[in-house]
């Protein structure tokens, strides 16, 4: 039989058990709802309630399948055979394959089906005041419509007796869980013989002890007991490393022990907090640092501070650059490893002879560490000017070494200048002063504090010898100025490459 000559139908997919029609067809709205719906090829949804005679009854919404093709099939069973299997069309069906006739009866060209979950409902049947408004206002009886006063309106107390919500709840479709066995989790038996479910693709946990620049003291030992057997002989053997060095960088650690097998990258770090603790913050960040130690209290120290400089190029050309680099020493010739180092660990001789400088705080800094701003800011900067320069294949141009060397200290020039000013005598002539004070460098705004001509002429001194030195001193004097100085302070943030 051809199927061009078989009617096309609307199935409408009822989510209830129907055993009575008519109550069925009421449910959906009427019969004038399904032909509006059937006629408009599936755009106007239907609207089952289960509750026709409440108003209030929140109904499902349909959703339609157009052009499904779905075949309907008219089956004929014996009624015999089909009371002998209690109704069972299935049933009967199978136990009598050869007893039963099939043929097409129409092609459904639309499905309309109730998928949305019900909504939650609210029962009206005893509540006073929805009587009244079914009485009066659903009645649509005028003379009773004027009879319903607003003093029949129910006040906010106690029980509330007021028409429900419009919906409950905001979930129309069914959440999709998907309910399956996590492929990652497998069952093993332990020693006592019982079995257990443990998640083979969960990182092992990191014990390290983490120290803060404002902690006021340093762990003085582990408090985690006895290592693993796994990590007995990586956690003697840090031990050993933090006899020659007291503190290190993990790059560092790893690229001192390239005598061992492959898995001491990947044991060191869960061996490391056996041995040492870090620091979160400051000079020394992300280093490690033997326990009971404490490099804020020994300038000796300040050797092991770590710097940090952001790679300039793109990731496929920096992943390049470190297959070819150097491991973790900078010497200003070859490309290192990675971008974070300790300098203990550069061998450059210009950087060292700063590094070796006795320019040392009293007290260590938060951001510089032992040493002074001047010399600090000078290792950073002809580093970052060779870092570039390899990052990039271009040669260093010793001029800008040069340079960078030559500038002098801020804090010698504010001396000085300062001094000449303080001996200078009271009737020689301010401008001309002034005028040699200048040439330091560029005139600075004028500062907005009121001083008298001496303090005014040492301050503008201060702002003229360099924006970091004079912002400095100008807020240990207690002067304010409106300026603004560009901060580049963001290229030396310190962190470690593994984080």
């Amino acid at each position: 039989m051809s199927l061009d000559i078989i009617p096309r139908i609307t199935c409408i997919e009822h989510p209830g058990v129907v055993k009575n029609t008519d109550r069925a067809i009421c449910g959906l709205g009427g019969h004038q709802a399904i032909v509006h719906a059937v006629n408009s090829n599936g755009q106007n949804p239907l609207e089952l309630s289960f509750r026709s005679n409440d108003v209030f009854s929140h109904p499902i919404v349909s959703r339609s399948v157009t052009n499904a093709h779905s075949v309907l099939l008219r089956v004929k069973v014996k009624k015999a055979t089909l009371a002998k299997h209690n109704g069972d069309l299935k049933a009967a069906m199978s136990a009598n394959p050869n007893d039963y006739t099939a043929e097409p009866y129409a092609v459904i060209n639309c499905n309309v089906r109730f998928r949305e979950l019900a909504d939650f409902q609210s029962s009206t049947l005893n509540s006073p005041f929805i009587s009244k408004m079914r009485d009066t206002i659903f009645a649509g009886d005028l003379d009773a419509i004027k009879s319903l006063t607003i003093t029949d309106i129910p006040l906010p107390t106690g029980n509330i007796d007021m028409p429900p919500s419009p919906r409950f709840s905001r979930i129309a479709v069914p959440f999709d869980y998907a309910y399956r066995q996590n492929p990652a989790v497998t069952a093993i038996t332990d020693h006592t013989g019982a079995v257990k479910l443990i998640n083979r693709s969960l990182g092992q946990r990191l014990y390290s002890k983490i120290v803060r620049w404002t902690d006021k003291s340093v762990p003085e030992s582990s408090q985690l007991g006895p290592p693993p057997e796994h990590l007995v002989k990586y956690v003697e053997k840090l031990k050993e490393k933090f006899e020659e060095r007291q503190i290190w960088t993990r790059r560092a650690l790893q690229g001192t022990t390239s005598e061992w097998d492959q898995s001491w990258a990947s044991h060191v770090k869960y061996a490391l907090p056996y041995v040492a603790y870090t620091f979160k913050s400051g000079p020394w960040r992300a280093t490690y640092t033997r326990y009971g130690l404490d490099p804020r209290k020994d300038k000796k120290y300040s050797k092991n501070q770590t710097e940090y400089f952001r790679a300039t190029t793109a990731e496929e050309e920096q992943s390049k650059l470190e297959s070819e680099s150097s491991g973790y020493i900078f010497d200003g010739i070859h490309i290192p490893s990675g971008r974070s180092f300790q300098l203990c660990d550069v061998t450059d001789p210009v950087l060292v002879e700063l590094i070796n400088s006795d320019n040392m705080r009293d007290e260590p800094d938060e951001k510089d560490g032992w040493y002074k701003a001047s010399t600090i800011s000078k290792i950073r900067r002809i580093m970052k000017l060779k870092l570039t320069a390899l990052w990039h294949h271009q040669p260093v141009r010793q001029m800008d070494v040069a340079k960078i060397l030559e500038e002098s200290s801020d804090e010698e020039d504010i001396q000085a200048v300062a001094d000449e000013i303080a001996n200078k005598s009271a009737d020689e002539d301010m401008q001309d002063n002034e005028q040699r004070l200048n040439k330091l460098t560029l005139q600075q705004p004028p500062l907005v504090s009121e001083t008298s001509a001496n303090e005014r002429q040492i301050l503008d001194v201060v702002a003229a010898a360099s924006e970091e030195g004079g912002a400095k001193l100008r807020e240990l004097l207690g002067i304010v100025q409106q300026e603004d100085v560009e901060d580049n302070d963001d290229e030396y943030e310190i962190f470690d490459d593994d984080e």
